[in-house]
């Protein structure tokens, strides 16, 4: 009964906030009659559902004489939170707090939704559609193996390629989303939320904006491309994570080093007259069949290389191909190290290095990115020093980690 009360409480706290006729009592009622009615029966709880459809109705009867508008979203969220108490009734508590609260985040981010939803153009509806097809219905479907005459090596598992492309575009989809939200907030939301989708685009976003700007500029210019980094690095190790937790453990030493230098280097760049200087940076939409495809043919093309490196030359080969890899595409090379790990064809330790490696690659690759979009003088130059001294941190922690095992 706790549960229930404290589902309609969160509801209904929204609601009142809201300044909506039914709030805070009302849907704390609801869950509780929902609760105390399937205790009794299942047919009380079917008497309490069809109670509640006519006091929804006189409460749209009321709204429309007095507004001229349905109150359809409240009349929902209390019938949810009449079904949600049965939940808890049932035994299924966990899945019913968690519905409460995304519908509790549904409510609340109703302008931050319409406005999302307002400003997107037909390409961006069609490629979320397009994501939900290739996600849900032709994932399930692919064969984990080819046939052994395709591949008599098994060096390809395209299942674990399409959910490669999945996970990776679900992540660029979620921080796009933010990103269209809150990035114009700020330099700092803007290096993150951006490094998150594509830290090379934003770099070199930023690097064309800073072009002809003054100093103040580009110190923001500077900060967000270190934020960005740090994004990207947080961004690897969360598919590493996702695909091989366990791997997680090793690695942790200079990626720590490395997080913890390019922090300080934006604290030092934040105090050089950024404040109330700000940017915003326009990246292409992260998920199309085109960019899908990419994805996984890079995961593949890194996947193959990488086993047969590791087969034929050893750990030495392998960090080869992720070095190289990251310097194409961090996050493909970080998942397929990743993948590689959970399938046992790679030692922890070696996937754990292989993620650093295409980190620290990818770091260091932004610096000419930088200088090809336009990045000039003072920018270039701090951003080859601030670059420089993170992979030294970097290589700092590999060598204590390697001899000095913590």
């Amino acid at each position: 009964m706790a549960i229930s009360l404290g589902i309609g409480l969160l509801i209904g706290l929204e609601r009142e906030w809201a300044h909506k006729d039914v709030g805070l009592r009302t849907f704390a009622l609801a869950a509780l009659a929902g609760n105390i009615s399937w205790l009794i029966s299942p047919i009380a709880m079917y008497l309490a559902l069809g109670a509640a459809i006519p006091l929804i109705a006189i409460l749209n009867i009321r709204s429309m004489m007095r507004t001229g508008s349905l109150e359809m979203t409240t009349s929902i969220a209390l019938l949810v939170t009449l079904l949600l108490g049965t939940m808890v009734a049932k035994g299924y508590a966990l899945a019913a707090v968690a519905a409460a609260i995304v519908m509790t985040m549904l409510l609340a981010w109703k302008a931050e939704l319409v406005r999302f939803a307002g400003a997107l153009t037909l390409d961006e509806l069609r490629s979320v559609v397009l994501f939900g097809m290739l996600s849900f219905v032709i994932y399930p479907l692919l064969p984990q193996r080819l046939p052994a005459e395709v591949d008599p090596l098994e060096l390809i598992n395209l299942k674990a390629a399409w959910l490669v492309v999945v996970v990776l575009s679900a992540i660029g989809l979620v921080n796009y989303v933010l990103l269209r939200l809150y990035g114009i907030r700020g330099i700092r939301f803007t290096g993150i939320l951006g490094g998150l989708v594509n830290s090379t685009a934003t770099v070199a976003e930023l690097a064309q904006k800073s072009n002809g700007q003054g100093e103040g500029f580009t110190a923001v210019a500077l900060e967000g491309m270190l934020l960005a980094n740090v994004a990207m690095v947080l961004r690897n190790g969360i598919i590493l994570g996702i695909f091989a937790p366990f791997a997680l453990y090793h690695g942790w030493l200079p990626v720590g080093l490395m997080l913890i230098t390019t922090v300080l280097f934006t604290i030092w760049i934040s105090r050089q007259h950024t404040q109330g200087v700000t940017a915003t940076i326009e990246l292409a939409f992260p998920f199309s069949l085109r960019h899908g495809l990419l994805f996984g043919l890079i995961y593949l093309a890194i996947s193959v290389t990488a086993v047969l490196a590791r087969r034929y030359l050893g750990p030495p080969g392998f960090f080869v191909v992720t070095t190289l890899g990251g310097l194409v595409s961090s996050a493909s090379t970080s998942a397929a190290a990743a993948v590689l790990a959970s399938q046992g064809k790679l030692a922890p330790e070696t996937a754990g290095l292989g993620v650093v490696l295409a980190s620290m690659a990818s770091l260091l690759f932004h610096v000419p990115v930088a200088r090809m979009a336009g990045g000039r003088g003072i920018l270039l130059r701090r951003l080859l020093v601030a670059s420089v001294t993170i992979l030294v941190a970097g290589f700092a922690g590999m060598v204590v980690e390697k001899f000095l095992p913590l």
